[in-house]
């Protein structure tokens, strides 16, 4: 088996410590932990910033999370279906975030997903996939794998 690339490792090395991070201070995770993150390499890797899909510098071209504020300014919401309707980044189809969530759809990589039930209080799900992108009604279909 080859090796993981560093996407991999840092995706995979985010899930633990979110399992580790969820064992130890139960479902309810502060903005303050998921900013500061892990280490990996010597490199510190956050989860979270201010931009709802975020993307460390450690990565390339493909965020690791995606967030939606409990005030937030977007109407991010599960249908029916049970799927996560989560919208652009703007209006601008083409926005570097906007095209970060393709190149991971078209790769089937991985994210998180923190949902915010109150100021800086956050519930993590992960992996989600992201499924389909919807330019005309700006919004991309994420699956939350269980």
């Amino acid at each position: 088996m080859p090796p993981l690339s560093l996407d991999q490792r840092i995706r995979l090395a985010a899930f633990e410590w979110l399992r580790a991070q969820v064992d130890l201070h139960g479902d309810v995770l502060s903005w303050a932990l998921l900013s500061r993150g892990f280490e990996i390499d010597g490199e510190r890797v956050p989860l979270v910033s201010m931009q709802g899909i975020f993307k460390p510098r450690v990565l390339r071209d493909a965020p690791l999370s995606i967030r939606t504020s409990s005030d937030g300014p977007y109407a991010d919401a599960f249908g029916a279906d049970g799927l996560l309707r989560y919208a652009y980044r703007g209006t601008d189809p083409e926005h570097p975030d906007n095209r970060g969530l393709r190149a991971a759809m078209a790769r089937k990589l991985p994210l998180v997903y923190f949902h915010g039930i109150l100021e800086g209080r956050y519930l993590a799900a992960w992996p989600v996939f992201v499924v389909g992108d919807d330019r005309r009604a700006l919004r991309f279909t994420v699956a939350l794998d269980d």
